[in-house]
């Protein structure tokens, strides 16, 4: 999978305080949510459309994405071709904290990746015309770009998940159900996250370092969160709680009764989380200092 830190090419440039730059109030209504959703439908076909004029570089960048996943995939078999369980945990059970995992984040990085131009837009003044325009300033920059090499990891994410719920006996259709409101779940966690790091570009111009922290912290979703210590597991579950998109939605498929009540907290966990995010994404902005002098 390639690095998805910088996604587009930075620019340089001075900041100066706006007033008049602030975070637009929401509007509230059935009218306008299903507006957004029009609005998102033709953004996602007008990306789609240019991935699809580079077909054989969206084939080839999306078989590495792949060959990425499955080699990690391969490294965890080898070791469990010498041991029964790691940690009390066993293949099939590792094998669905992974898929569930890799699901969420590619989910994440396909439709969310453009948090990571923030810097960018801060710097060189695209900022400006973002806020200007009379449409929500995150939704703008969410949707102004589809990722085009996660697409092959999502792929392998979703035969890992199907392959470890067969493996478990827990091929059902409410699990799997079950399974698609955690990864759902599990990226909005990882966005809140992003949403955090990249918004720190309103107040420092620069973010690409909060940002290198939250990918770090992301990767720590792969494995078991109990064979991390103590300090960890307290900060990937109750202050950057990305182990809620793998480690505890999986625990309902597990003998873990209290564990298994945790997982089920894993919507509410990502609502809450995401609330948080956007209202620091919304200081952020206020905060905000126009490109120029």
């Amino acid at each position: 999978m390639s690095d998805k830190r910088n996604p587009h090419a930075e620019s340089t440039g001075r900041t100066r305080k706006n007033t008049w730059l602030s975070t637009p109030r929401p509007s509230r209504g059935l009218s306008t949510v299903w507006h957004y959703v029009r609005l998102y439908y033709w953004y996602l076909r007008a990306n789609w459309l240019s991935l699809m004029a580079y077909p054989i570089e969206f084939i080839i960048v999306n078989l590495s994405g792949v060959a990425y996943s499955l080699g990690s995939v391969a490294l965890v078999w080898v070791l469990f071709t010498q041991v029964k369980a790691i940690g009390g945990w066993t293949y099939p059970q590792v094998l669905l904290i992974y898929g569930m995992s890799i699901f969420s984040r590619s989910l994440f990085h396909l439709f969310w990746v453009n948090l990571m131009s923030l810097s960018r837009m801060v710097r060189d003044g695209s900022m400006d015309r973002v806020l200007v325009r009379p449409l929500n300033p995150l939704f703008q920059v969410v949707a102004d770009y589809l990722d085009n090499d996660d697409w092959g990891e999502l792929a392998t994410a979703i035969i890992l998940t199907w392959t470890s719920l067969g493996m478990l006996g827990k091929r059902t259709v409410w699990n799997i159900l079950w399974v698609l409101v955690s990864v759902i779940s599990g990226s909005l966690i990882f966005a809140s996250v992003h949403i955090v790091a990249n918004a720190m570009a309103f107040f420092t111009v620069e973010s690409s370092g909060f940002s290198w922290l939250a990918w770090t912290v992301d990767e720590f979703t792969r494995y078991p969160a109990d064979i991390y210590d103590r300090v960890t597991r307290t900060v990937i579950t109750w202050i950057l709680p990305v182990a809620f998109a793998s480690f505890y939605p999986a625990q309902l498929f597990f003998e873990n009764g209290y564990l298994k009540r945790m997982a089920l907290a894993t919507p509410v966990v990502a609502v809450l989380t995401f609330m948080v995010a956007y209202r620091f994404w919304s200081i952020a902005v206020n905060h905000y200092q126009g490109a120029g002098h």
